[in-house]
């Protein structure tokens, strides 16, 4: 019956299950099954920009731990995958391949070179994929800017502005002057650099009585509309409602008062730009100062009165009007500091604040609502809830969505030019969507009648409807298939890194919230980052990645599943070869039990193939104790793998392998299973019927997490049962009552005595066969089944109980439950 090759050859095998399972669609969504019964995950597209490295295949590999339990529990699972292939990280990626820079190639060209580098680059993403076993069902697979997922994106942004929650304005914005657009909240993060606090002397006018004040921006003296103290400073009260003079510029400016000044901080004196910072933003629009802009977005300053500031970056700026100050004399005093600055994610240059018209979603009004929402969600691990609330609680403005860039989705909007309506914003129809204005005219339009918008959307606008990318709908209105949705919508799970928890999570949630006033799934897992070996985040911007490809060569998919298994939720962790190690022992300890046990079946009846395990049919107690171990271990499994806890699941399925199934019962009734002197059929049948299900329920339970070895165990041993990843092949056993406790304790006693034995050998440093003439226990009765056993394994010539032998008379050692003395043959 049971066919096993001398060796497995994992790569061989390998990519043979990876044919098999999708020439069997195993992983295949049935749309005809209900909601109730379908397990759908909100599967983390990968940005395309560039190779995937070790930290993504650890995470991708968690969530199909989970996927796997669920379709074998009997869930219809609906598992896509998509390629975030839109925005500023694929446009850089094309530049730097083909080293050609956007802005010196037409709008059209450079798009069509983007979508032949994607086409390459997600092919190689989806091999990978496959080589890792990801259950995923590629018939569902999306791409952010395919004609598809365009329209949903522009549904999306037409309902929100039906709604009233999307508006264009012009005000001041974060940009970023490298890859020159407008950037938000989530796109920033903040470096540590060093600096100088500059004081420069300004006039009170009318007066001959100078100001100090401090800066770290002298190149936006040009730029200044007002100085600030703090009301309650009573240094500068005299200077209420006077204005003052600018030093180089000569620019009248008023002198205010407001509480935000710290008047401990330089000389407790400020300037107010526009814009140095997020104060000379609030400034400006509290005290409704004006507006002095004289930088490009392109980072430099072309005002015609920034005078011999004009021309020069903001680098070049800061150090020219340096020196002239000095020349001046009017810097008194220059102080080094380290300040925190703002800077763009993806390009890593400090940001600018301009003042440019950009569209918005609303933000700022919904954020009690979005904290409910947060709440309302279940956390894997929970800790990771307060990153999400913390994030809404800080929000400081509205979410801009607009770039000026290229390959995008395209913002579905015009601006009329008739007489009369100049400027009316023009949408298109549902019908006709996706557009590109620059391409398309709204209807009744003419080409010289309408001015088309030529901003893309930011790439999170369009992963933020990732859920509905899968359910082809955004809400009853503006939907393509709104069954489809409502059989979908909301999803079980989203997994996710933690670094985006302040973009995809909540841009996400804002969504489903706006839309439809819902979450857009119950359950969100985390996971950590991986780091490289100097403990910095594994990335590429950084050179210090470790692909997966030559780790998949020398040690298999599962063995790097397996150490992706040991990575807990939420947790950021190296890269440890040495546990890739121990998941190829571990396959290759299946493998070898799995060849052991096969090789024993033929003395099985047929019947016992296909009946159901009965206890009538397990004779011994090792049998009916190691089914009721198998029967908890199942449950308690199943349990960690329902609370997103696969580390756990693991942790419980190799203890009971490697310590209860091959070093305990394997040796133990291994002279059972032999049965060479054909003395004990009844016992020899219990094992074998005991090992064939066992093992088989083993094979089950790692499944999820090798799936490789463990279908190539069960299509060898069990061919009749068909593929192990099948839906509803989670193991169901329940033997909790086979024994009593007295026996449960009596073999408790026998594994600590034999563990107590191999202790005793080994200090002897003789083999584990070695014959031992006397083994007396005292502590515990064994029955005599179980008797039978120790004398088996132990190789005893003769076992006495309740007896204290002298000390002098053999070794004697203590366990937990008993103790033992043995003398050697």
């Amino acid at each position: 019956m049971a066919s096993l090759t001398a060796q497995y050859h994992f790569l061989e095998r390998e990519k043979y299950w990876q044919c098999f399972w999708e020439e069997q669609k195993i992983y295949n969504w049935d749309p005809k099954i209900d909601r109730q019964n379908t397990f759908v995950v909100d599967t983390p597209p990968p940005t395309v920009s560039g190779q995937l490295h070790i930290g993504h295949i650890c995470s991708y590999s968690q969530v199909d731990f989970i996927v796997r339990f669920q379709r074998m529990i009997g869930k219809n699972i609906f598992y896509p995958m998509g390629f975030d292939d839109n925005g500023l990280p694929t446009e850089r990626l094309v530049e730097k391949q083909s080293g050609i820079r956007a802005v010196d190639m037409s709008r059209a060209d450079f798009i069509a070179l983007c979508h032949k580098v994607i086409t390459i680059e997600e092919d190689k993403f989806k091999k990978l994929f496959k080589a890792m076993a990801l259950s995923v069902d590629w018939s569902l697979a999306y791409q952010t800017i395919s004609p598809l997922s365009r329209k949903l994106s522009q549904l999306s942004f037409l309902a929100l502005l039906a709604k009233g929650e999307i508006y264009r304005k012009e005000q001041p914005i974060l940009w970023d002057p490298v890859d020159g657009t407008a950037l938000s909240q989530a796109d920033i993060e903040e470096k540590e650099r060093s600096s100088y606090m500059h004081h420069v002397l300004f006039y009170q006018e009318g007066t001959q009585a100078v100001l100090p004040i401090a800066t770290t921006r002298p190149e936006l003296l040009p730029a200044c509309v007002a100085l600030f103290y703090h009301p309650d400073d009573s240094r500068y009260q005299y200077l209420a409602g006077s204005y003052a003079i600018t030093p180089i510029f000569a620019i009248r400016v008023p002198i205010l008062a407001d509480s935000l000044v710290q008047p401990d901080k330089g000389t407790g004196l400020v300037m107010c730009c526009t814009f140095g910072d997020q104060t000379d933003m609030l400034w400006w629009q509290q005290h409704q100062l004006p507006t002095s802009i004289i930088l490009n977005k392109q980072g430099i300053i072309t005002a015609d009165h920034a005078g011999p500031l004009r021309g020069l970056s903001v680098a070049a700026a800061r150090e020219k009007i340096v020196q002239i100050l000095k020349e001046q004399h009017v810097l008194t005093h220059q102080a080094a500091i380290q300040q925190t600055v703002k800077c763009a994610e993806r390009s890593g240059a400090p940001l600018e604040i301009l003042t440019t018209p950009q569209w918005f979603v609303r933000t700022m009004v919904h954020k009690e609502a979005l904290l409910a929402k947060a709440h309302a969600l279940q956390w894997h691990p929970p800790i990771m809830k307060d990153r999400l609330t913390t994030w809404i609680s800080n929000l400081s403005w509205d979410w801009c969505i607009s770039r000026q860039r290229y390959f995008g989705v395209p913002i579905p909007v015009w601006y009329s030019k008739r007489p009369g309506e100049e400027g009316k914003i023009l949408l298109p129809t549902i019908d006709q969507l996706p557009v590109n204005p620059l391409e398309d005219l709204p209807v009744g339009y003419s080409r010289a009648e309408v001015e088309p918008e030529y901003d893309v959307m930011d790439t999170w606008a369009t992963s933020s409807i990732s859920p509905q990318l899968s359910t082809h709908a955004i809400d009853k209105t503006f939907n393509i298939d709104y069954s489809r949705h409502n059989q979908l919508f909301p999803m079980d799970v989203r997994p996710q890194a933690h670094e985006i928890i302040r973009t995809w999570a909540f841009y996400t949630l804002l969504k489903a919230y706006l839309h439809e006033n819902t979450i857009p799934w119950k359950n969100i897992m985390i996971h950590g980052w991986c780091l490289a070996p100097d403990l910095n985040k594994m990335s590429k911007s950084k050179g210090n990645t470790i692909l997966p490809e030559a780790v998949l060569a020398h040690y298999g998919a599962d063995a790097i599943r397996y150490w992706s298994a040991t990575v807990r939720l939420g947790a950021d962790t190296c890269y440890a070869e040495n546990i890739v190690k121990n998941g190829k022992r571990l396959v290759t300890k299946l493998w070898n039990a799995g060849k052991f046990i096969a090789q024993h079946f033929n003395n099985l009846s047929d019947c016992f193939f296909t009946d159901p395990l009965s206890a009538h049919s397990i004779t011994h107690t090792l049998d009916k104790w190691l089914l009721e171990s198998l029967s908890l271990l199942i449950k308690e499994v199943a349990h960690c793998f329902l609370t997103y806890d696969y580390a756990a699941a693991l942790a419980l399925m190799e203890a009971f392998f490697w310590s209860l199934f091959c070093d305990d019962y394997l040796e133990i009734s291994k002279k059972r299973i032999y049965n060479e002197i054909k003395d004990d059929s009844a016992g020899q049948q219990s094992a074998l019927i005991t090992l064939y299900h066992t093992f088989y329920s083993l094979l089950q339970l790692f499944a999820p997490i090798i799936p490789h070895i463990t279908e190539e165990l069960a299509q060898g041993i069990y061919p009749h049962k068909g593929s192990i990843h099948q839906k509803g092949n989670w193991p169901i056993l329940s033997f909790n009552d086979l024994l009593t406790q007295e026996q449960r304790n009596q073999v408790q006693c026998l594994r600590e005595i034999v563990g107590l034995v191999r202790k005793a050998k080994a200090n002897q440093q003789l083999s584990i066969k070695a014959p031992i003439q006397l083994l007396a226990i005292e502590g515990m009765d064994l029955a005599s089944d179980l008797c039978q056993e120790l004398t088996n394994v132990t190789n005893s010539q003769e076992i006495i109980e309740h007896r204290n032998l002298p000390d002098n008379k053999g070794l004697s050692l203590q366990g937990e439950s008993c103790r033992i003395q043995l003398i050697f043959a």
